[in-house]
């Protein structure tokens, strides 16, 4: 090898073809380099970016769980005229416009993107409840259901913030002393209770009017609650 290229250096072509050679080589060598260093930079600033956003979405999940409990545990006072009123306002859940949502894991932003769909949609249906179905001077339809509806999102909000910690290890509120999650749970086993009673005394009032020589329903009701619904379970994934 060493004879070939000694004889390949011994006329000014062969010295003209290893210059060109070399300069290509070195040219080829310094555009990898260069290329690999912009990924490498360009790598750990998304991951620097990813963190960040974690760590802001925690923030923003940790506080909206405070109030979801604040809500959850709120049983309002009545006012000279016996009219019952809340404590503290509802949970809001807004997202800033400079979130660094494409950095994010893409199963953990569609996570936050769907709580925020269901917190829109619990805004609503507590609207609708408040406006149309409960009555004074108790309001006690709209109240029941907002503790569940608070509890289901407190579940999933703090879900999610289980997993932004087990992705990108971000720090979040200590509730050791709070029991946030017992709160949501046993308000939500509540209501589950009280429907499986409410459709128990169904039954045994149908079989009842069946017995009794009535007809029976044609069309019977399934007694049905958002408490019976699970926040849904997040995969752990790697970035």
């Amino acid at each position: 090898m060493i004879n070939w290229l000694k004889d390949l250096a011994s006329d000014e072509f062969g010295r003209t073809l290893m210059t060109v050679t070399g300069a290509l080589i070195g040219v080829g060598l310094g555009a990898f380099l260069g290329t690999f260093k912009d990924v490498f930079i360009e790598s750990g600033k998304r991951k620097r970016l990813a963190w960040l956003t974690a760590v802001r979405l925690t923030v923003i999940l940790d506080k909206y769980v405070d109030d979801c409990t604040s809500n959850v545990r709120d049983d309002g006072y009545y006012d000279p005229q016996g009219e019952r009123f809340p404590r503290v306002s509802e949970p809001d859940l807004e997202y800033p416009e400079d979130l660094g949502w494409t950095s994010l894991h893409r199963q953990l932003m569609y996570a936050a993107f769907r709580l925020k769909v269901e917190h829109d949609s619990t805004e609503k249906a507590l609207e609708f409840i408040g406006s149309e179905i409960a009555f004074p001077p108790d309001y006690d339809e709209y109240w029941d259901e907002k503790k569940v509806l608070f509890s289901n999102q407190g579940l999933a909000a703090l879900e999610l913030i289980r997993s932004l910690k087990d992705h990108y290890g971000v720090p979040t509120a200590d509730r050791r002393g709070y029991e946030t999650r017992d709160t949501f749970n046993r308000m939500i086993a509540e209501r589950q209770k009280e429907d499986a009673d409410k459709e128990a005394r169904r039954r045994e009032l149908e079989r009842k009017r069946i017995e009794a020589g009535e007809p029976a329903d044609i069309f019977p009701i399934e007694s049905h609650s958002v408490a019976n619904e699970k926040a849904p379970e997040l995969e752990p994934q790697s970035v």
